[in-house]
């Protein structure tokens, strides 16, 4: 996703959460709306169907819990970046429980940490964190870089996330000089045919440009939604092959 791209929609769109109704932006039943519930602080940000969260969006209560994810049904399901108070955390969900290996972003003065946080239908198995104490290019710099959770460094990018026979399966790359985190579930197909959900946030300093989307390899293809919350932006779009075709 080119920088020019997020710029040129994410300057062109604020939301005031003054409205009357709930649904103070576009279409809360079949499309793109936006939803702030004033009396349970509820918001939700992306697409609809049959009046419900259906598509990429992003929710949040009134504790500030928060979620990414491509909802279906109204309840975030799949690859999902989220925060319940804990800190930034990535993993999956079917139909709205936790499953399988987390990962969620340790802050702390001590530097890079990640905790894997293993789930069974919603219920914590276990935890574990990982700190890197040596960090040499092209290496895995703590945990299994091969067939689990490790953490790889690469030509200024931190990999954090789960392995097999040495590939990427989900999790984060951070790129360090363009201060750019991507969070992904790739296909497994190599031939970039298959959509995918996808979250990536770059550090600016108008504040973080926090964007969610569906991704056919490389490009933006699909549900798009742009979030800045120091500049109170929220953007809906659609894309086609990277290209922009309608922003509401």
């Amino acid at each position: 996703m080119k920088t020019l791209i997020l710029s040129s929609l994410f300057f062109l769109c604020a939301v005031s959460f003054a409205q009357e109704t709930p649904c103070s932006k576009g279409d809360c039943q079949n499309g793109y709306g936006f939803y702030y519930n004033k009396e349970t602080g509820d918001v939700y940000h992306g697409f609809y169907k049959n009046g419900l969260y259906n598509g990429v969006g992003y929710s949040q209560n009134k504790t500030s819990d928060y979620y990414y994810s491509n909802f279906k049904e109204g309840k975030p399901d799949g690859f999902t970046v989220y925060d319940e108070g804990e800190g930034r955390t990535s993993g999956l969900f079917e139909k709205g429980i936790k499953i399988g290996d987390h990962i969620r972003e340790v802050r702390s003065s001590q530097g890079f940490s990640r905790e894997l946080i293993s789930y069974d239908q919603g219920q914590v198995l276990s935890r574990k964190t990982f700190t890197p104490q040596d960090i040499a290019d092209a290496t895995c710099i703590s945990g299994d870089c091969i067939d689990d959770y490790g953490i790889y460094f690469q030509n200024n990018t931190i990999i954090s996330g789960k392995f097999e026979n040495g590939r990427f399966t989900y999790g984060e790359m951070m790129h360090i000089e363009t201060k750019t985190s991507d969070f992904f579930m790739p296909p497994l197909e190599t031939e970039q045919h298959t959509p995918y959900f996808k979250f990536s946030i770059t550090m600016t300093d108008n504040g973080a440009n926090e964007a969610a989307y569906i991704s056919v390899g490389p490009k933006a293809d699909g549900q798009y939604i742009l979030v800045n919350m120091k500049q109170n932006n929220f953007v809906g779009a659609l894309f086609k092959d990277n290209q922009l075709v309608e922003r509401y």
